[in-house]
């Protein structure tokens, strides 16, 4: 059972981190395109 739930926690924090990544990826073109200086990372 502990296996069980470090597995699901290990996914779902792959999830989250290649979610983030994908947003950010996508933010960062559409905001190359128009300079906005109010955009902060």
């Amino acid at each position: 059972m502990k296996y069980f739930i470090g597995i699901v926690i290990l996914l779902f924090g792959i999830y989250i981190m290649t979610d983030l990544a994908l947003k950010t990826r996508y933010t960062r073109k559409r905001f190359q395109k128009g300079k906005n200086k109010s955009y902060k990372f």
